[in-house]
């Protein structure tokens, strides 16, 4: 697997998300991701970038960073943003079990995203929230 470093700043809009997510997809495919990897990451891209395109900016549109890191087996994806302190993390996780109709709403995306990637990650760095996505490069059978 060849190291890279990228980076590309986006306006934090919701009609931006395709392209957002096919900037990171290509880099994730050239990187060595397995194409379920690269669905998985798609499926997270949509719910980070919406949640920012939401709920951090109380003056939209804001602007989220996309930085890309790729080497050592692994594949991480940083979304920084300048918006208001959040950490999704740290929100229980819901209950899925429980009926639909007695279910809190909203959790679901972060708790899918959990799910799909292989490692999640909040930090406040400054004036900026950092949420990174970590998926590990399957290594080929030789």
């Amino acid at each position: 697997m060849q190291e890279a470093r990228e980076k590309k700043a986006f306006p934090a809009k919701m009609e931006l998300i395709p392209e957002i997510s096919k900037y990171v997809s290509d880099l994730a495919e050239k990187a060595g991701l397995h194409p379920k990897q690269v669905i998985h990451l798609q499926v997270a891209i949509d719910e980070v970038v919406a949640n920012i395109c939401h709920y951090a900016y109380q003056k939209p549109p804001g602007e989220v960073l996309v930085q890309i890191e790729s080497g050592k087996g692994r594949f991480a994806v940083d979304f920084i943003d300048e918006g208001i302190p959040f950490d999704p993390l740290m929100v229980d996780e819901p209950d899925i079990n429980a009926d639909i109709a007695e279910r809190e709403m909203g959790g679901l995306g972060i708790f899918l995203v959990r799910r799909v990637i292989d490692e999640v990650h909040y930090k406040r760095d400054k004036s900026k929230n950092v949420f990174t996505l970590v998926l590990y490069v399957p290594k080929l059978k030789g």
